[in-house]
């Protein structure tokens, strides 16, 4: 008699023993996604699983919910994505911070956490909120935004925008010159951040080797993973994960030459800035810890200020009497007025491209039960479900922000409740952005100085794109001195 080799027989009938899970779930998911819903469920996107899967990796991601709301005639509906629990989203401001406030919501582990991949482990962008390290962590970082180090922070922001003023700007003044601000402006705020948050002196080798490796692993871990799993478990067979997984080494590697660098400086700043906090930080922290929280740190602080100045800037040029109401308001208003002025602008430039155009994810743990005003009905989303809180939408809500696809700053002179509660760029709740305090400050200092000397005539808009944060790309500016 032969005898049975299991090792032999796996080998022989491996596409059979890869395959059969894959059925398995196929065959769920076809039983599941044909279960007669229920009375009080939300609608379902029309669109099927596979070009659901595309759509939310793609660039048209912040678009395609707004046409799915019209579609469907629902701010409330659920995607055709085989996630536990089902994955839905709400566009209506309302529900979204309802959800943000909750106390047992949370952050979607097996979403966030293909960022971890890019950070090398967990950090506190990505842990729940239960994990006993996520608030130690962030009461640290806290201190770090205090309003001392904001305006210690800020005054370096001005030293390299006024730099970038100097070095850049004039040259180009009044010729024929043009730039793209969604090139320009990052780098500005890049070089700030690595100083008066990390207390090392960047060039720009530094943030093209950053930008250019966090772009790869970005498009591989938040998105193309995210939404399609099985890119993970067969990653060994993809070329372009092994890329990624390279370019996040790269990304972990340079944090580590930031910290090698911090700890042989001999004149350490006597500021609380962010690497000192994770470097003395009291809690047990490995190597591995303090690189990841370092890079998460800098991965969500270093494009997100620079793209918001430049979208401001392009929507200006795009209102040259706005950009001319503005600038008269900087140069002859009253300093009160003029800071209202700009802040008008600046919201209202926040609330029509927010850079976070998908907005957050929540895990709920709980049933959530919503008005839908569209259908006028109430609308159950069980617990355990994924949601999508899109602020691409929610800012554009008609029901609440009259003419809401057009750049209308004057609407924020007396905004409504309705409207102050529907903006939330930064999220609200406890997982908010630690940062906010700082990046509004950036955006006053960075757009009064630029504005008060220079505007701006549109050469080119180019076009909206969406990866990981709103931008304009391919965009020509060309500046001009202001006349005395």
């Amino acid at each position: 008699m032969m005898d049975f080799d299991l090792a032999t027989a796996l080998r022989d009938n491996v596409a059979a023993v890869l395959l059969l899970p894959l059925a398995l779930a196929i065959g769920w998911l076809a039983v599941a996604f044909n279960k007669p819903p229920a009375k009080d469920a939300p609608v379902k996107s029309t669109a099927g699983i596979l070009e659901s899967v595309r759509m939310l990796a793609s660039s048209e991601s912040p678009w395609w919910h707004l046409q799915l709301q019209e579609s469907l005639g629902s701010s409330i509906f659920q995607h055709n994505i085989p996630v536990p629990g089902g994955m839905y989203v709400l566009c209506s401001a309302k529900d979204q911070r309802e959800v943000l406030l909750d106390e047992y919501a949370d952050k979607p582990i097996a979403v966030y956490g293909n960022i971890d991949s890019i950070t090398g482990r967990t950090q506190m962008g990505t842990r729940s909120t239960l994990d006993p390290r996520t608030k130690p962590m962030r009461k640290a970082v806290e201190h770090s935004f205090s309003s001392a180090e904001v305006n210690r922070m800020n005054s370096i922001c001005m030293k390299y925008a006024k730099q970038w003023e100097t070095d850049f700007l004039e040259k180009l003044a009044d010729t024929d010159a043009t730039f793209d601000p969604s090139i320009e402006l990052p780098k500005v705020v890049f070089k700030s951040i690595m100083e008066a948050a990390l207390e090392y002196e960047s060039t720009p080798e530094d943030y093209d080797f950053f930008a250019s490796n966090y772009e790869v692993a970005a498009r591989e871990f938040t998105f193309r993973q995210s939404v399609n799993p099985l890119r993970k478990v067969f990653g060994f067979m993809i070329p372009e994960v092994w890329a990624a997984r390279n370019c996040c080494s790269a990304l972990q590697d340079f944090v580590k030459k930031i910290l090698t660098a911090y700890r042989e400086n001999p004149n350490k700043s006597e500021h609380n800035t962010l690497i000192k906090a994770v470097e003395s930080n009291p809690y047990d922290m490995s190597e591995e810890d303090r690189v990841a929280e370092l890079l998460i740190l800098l991965i969500a602080g270093f494009d997100t200020t620079g793209y918001t100045i430049a979208i401001t800037l392009v929507l200006l040029a795009k209102h040259p009497k706005e950009m001319r109401d503005l600038r008269q308001s900087l140069l002859q208003g009253d300093p009160a007025q003029s800071k209202d002025h700009l802040k008008r602008v600046i919201t209202e430039s926040q609330r029509l491209l927010p850079v976070a155009g998908v907005g957050p994810l929540r895990l709920i743990n709980r049933d959530f039960i919503f008005r839908d005003e569209s259908s006028n009905r109430n609308v159950k989303i069980p617990n355990g479900a994924t949601l999508i809180l899109p602020q691409f939408a929610s800012h554009r809500d008609e029901a609440v922000f009259e003419d809401a696809t057009q750049f209308k700053p004057d609407r924020w002179e007396n905004p409504t409740k309705e409207m102050v509660q529907s903006f939330i760029p930064f999220a609200v709740g406890k997982r908010t952005c630690p940062g906010q305090s700082l990046a509004n400050a950036e955006l006053f200092s960075v757009l009064s100085s630029i504005l008060s000397k220079y505007e701006f005539e549109l050469v080119a808009e180019g076009k909206l794109d969406f990866f990981m944060t709103m931008k304009y790309v391919d965009t020509k500016l060309r500046v001009k001195r202001v006349k005395a």
